[in-house]
């Protein structure tokens, strides 16, 4: 049956203007920020990219002054303010990359330190900011240099062994150590060490069992005690692990192998978590996402849940804390929920078919937008919580499908962003079958909930031209974690 209480809205605005934002759905007040992180619109990464000042809960809108051009690796001085990043000034050319300095309170204008036709790139600091440690192509192979914090001064700090090539170097504080990835001539990555003279150099760990180009282990980042190097090891051009090496023993710890690839690892200033990019193709979440994870037990959750922007550079900064302690997770009650058609001719069902997957499916029909089938609804959460601050993570899992795959059908799940106010793409799949599909994501956003401690998780079916189909969905389950006491 058709129900009252469910709100035809029109197809005009489609996710938005249906259901989505006004009505007091305003968003949660920005704190200062925690991250500094370089991303890039996966449509356009040359002309949408920027150096992002974020919460370790994506919250606030600062960014360091922009300019056109893809934005790449970005660090922190040890004043807390200053920045180098290389910015990729021709669009898909990395001999473009050159090394810019910048200021977040934006006091001073950006300093571009080099300016050449060879890649620049992969920089990081002196223990005491003084010199800047970087990959660069200038003498033929990738090889580390060093700079003054104005440029000046350039010079080769490590020259590496014929055929082979150096990059991603970090520079511990604690220990004035260097760590780097190290390519043989077969393209296999291993990481190395030395002094912060350039004395003292020794492999640090064997890139794992396979060999090949573009296989072993990348992007080394120190534990702020010296005495960890978190970093990727890739398996394949789309498989890697996120790894933990000791120092002391050179024993390697697997922290996270996802069906899908990790970079960028980067950890916090308490060595409690690791934040890093995160892409899972086969569970609908194809972009490299920001995310943290644990460094003891407990899963990865998106800091960035939003398909659009992909991490294309890290930092933490010394402000970001440890979490706070959690209440257990408490799984939602969607019969509580609001259920609204954002798209479509007509609903069936009632709200006791999204409780749990018994195969007792919510259907809608079908309108056609833009040529294409579409069918969605909106299920609006009240949040059990003193205050919208006191979410801590939110899981979400959804069991749907579409009545008629092919062509460039899809399956979606999106929660609303009152900051920006929009929905944003969470997963993705194209589905082959018309049998159920499973879509899961967890996030620590707080940019998708409400100051009225409201979160809307959005299920959509985009169906390919033709005749009229239907979206049916079986469980919407929200679990939240919440800080404890809360």
């Amino acid at each position: 049956m058709r129900l009252p209480w469910i709100h035809a809205t029109c197809l005009a605005g489609l996710f938005l203007a249906a259901c989505g934002g006004g009505g007091g759905s305003s968003p949660i007040e920005a704190v200062p920020p925690e991250l500094l992180a370089c991303r890039a619109r996966v449509d356009s990464p040359f002309q949408f990219a920027e150096v992002a000042l974020r919460s370790s809960q994506n919250l606030g809108s600062s960014r360091i002054a922009d300019r056109t051009g893809t934005e790449r690796n970005a660090r922190l001085h040890p004043d807390g303010n200053t920045v180098v990043f290389s910015r990729e000034r021709s669009n898909h050319d990395p001999d473009s990359r050159e090394l810019i300095v910048a200021v977040i309170d934006g006091s001073s204008a950006e300093l571009r330190l080099t300016e050449n036709n060879v890649l620049d790139d992969e920089p990081c600091w002196s223990p005491d900011g003084t010199r800047i440690l970087f990959a660069s192509e200038r003498s033929g192979p990738k090889s580390l240099w060093l700079a003054d914090r104005d440029g000046g001064n350039s010079q080769a700090f490590l020259a590496p062994p014929a055929g082979e090539s150096d990059g991603e170097p970090d520079w511990c504080r604690a220990t004035d150590r260097v760590v780097w990835s190290r390519s043989d001539a077969a393209g296999h990555h291993t990481l190395w060490l030395s002094n912060g003279s350039g004395s003292g150099v020794m492999p640090l760990s064997n890139g794992g069992v396979l060999s090949g180009a573009d296989t072993g282990d990348f992007a080394p980042a120190f534990s702020a005690d010296g005495t960890r190097v978190a970093f990727m090891r890739r398996t394949s051009a789309a498989s890697s692990s996120l790894c933990i090496i000791e120092l002391a023993t050179g024993d390697v710890t697997v922290r996270l192998s996802p069906a899908g690839e990790v970079g960028t690892p980067r950890w916090s200033p308490a060595m409690d978590r690791l934040f890093f990019g995160l892409a899972e193709p086969a569970a609908g979440r194809q972009t490299k996402r920001l995310a943290v994870v644990p460094v003891g037990p407990g899963a990865p959750a998106l800091v960035w849940p939003d398909e659009r922007w992909e991490l294309t550079g890290l930092d933490s900064m010394p402000g970001l804390a440890s979490p706070p302690a959690a209440q257990a997770p408490r799984t939602l009650d969607v019969e509580n929920a609001e259920i609204q058609l954002a798209a479509g001719s007509g609903v069936f069902g009632a709200r006791q078919q999204l409780t749990s997957a018994d195969g007792e499916e919510f259907r809608v029909q079908t309108a056609t937008y833009n040529e294409q089938e579409i069918a969605a609804i909106n299920c609006k959460f009240e949040l059990p919580v003193l205050r919208a601050e006191d979410v801590l993570e939110l899981r979400i899992r959804v069991l749907a499908r579409a009545m008629r795959v092919g062509g460039n059908t899809a399956l979606r799940v999106a929660i609303y962003n009152p900051v920006d106010e929009r929905f944003d793409t969470a997963v993705e799949l194209a589905p082959v079958s018309t049998t159920l599909q499973t879509m899961t994501f967890s996030t620590s956003s707080l940019r998708h909930v409400t100051r009225q401690r409201e979160l809307r998780v959005e299920v959509i079916a985009d169906i390919a031209p033709g005749e009229r189909s239907e979206l049916r969905v079986d469980l919407v389950e929200v679990v939240m974690v919440a800080r404890d006491g809360s």
